[in-house]
């Protein structure tokens, strides 16, 4: 995953980084205008405030090569992500918990690649591929939830940031560590017992 640094015009700081398509496995493609988005992934970008965040699709291939100019302009180019999915994101990672949206601003908002039944792939470090998706109904029959899943193995997540579809690799992993239950899967034969956030551990 490419992820690049740099200020826009106004001397704000950005961080981008690229959703590439073999790691989006679309369930439905409903919606034409984001076809692009499930055949070429997009680029995210975030203020490193954290106060406003950016989506391009399609992008070009090139994009992290690219001049501080360039990068600025794609910037321009991109769909900006509604202030109060940015917000709800924000008390996400904070204190996790669902926010209510009004109905006004549903209809307001155009529909996000983050609504639709996109699920992301990536590898744990040094261990398993895990998927992750929006299970709309659980075994328990409860509200929908956030599922990571490897083989038969599937652990979910309550209450998660909305906009985890266009989060890093890492923060996916970071994501995955705080909804595994500690000692729920016995380290290999013959290898030391680690802590999962052990920079060396290599479970889930």
């Amino acid at each position: 995953m490419a992820f690049r640094e740099f200020r826009d015009e106004s001397g704000r700081e950005w961080r981008a980084w690229d959703i590439k398509p073999e790691e989006i496995h679309p369930v439905t493609k409903a919606e034409d205008y984001l076809a692009d988005c499930y055949v070429t992934g997009w680029i995210v970008f975030e203020t490193v405030a954290g106060d406003e965040k950016r989506r391009l699709c399609p992008w070009p291939i090139n994009w992290s090569e690219r001049s501080d100019d360039d990068l600025r302009d794609l910037l321009t180019r991109a769909d900006v992500i509604p202030p109060y999915r940015v917000r709800q994101d924000r008390v996400s990672r904070v204190q996790p918990k669902r926010t209510e949206i009004s109905p006004d601003e549903l209809e307001a908002d155009p529909p996000d690649i983050t609504d639709l039944e996109v699920i992301r792939t990536f590898r744990y470090p040094g261990g398993r591929f895990w998927t992750i998706c929006v299970v709309p109904h659980p075994e328990d029959g409860g509200p929908p939830v956030l599922r990571f899943q490897s083989g038969v193995r599937f652990i979910d997540m309550r209450a998660w940031p909305k906009e985890w579809a266009d989060y890093p690799d890492d923060q996916l992993v970071w994501m995955l560590r705080r909804a595994a239950p500690r000692g729920s899967e016995p380290p290999p034969a013959g290898s030391a017992a680690r802590r999962w956030d052990d920079s060396q551990a290599t479970a889930p």
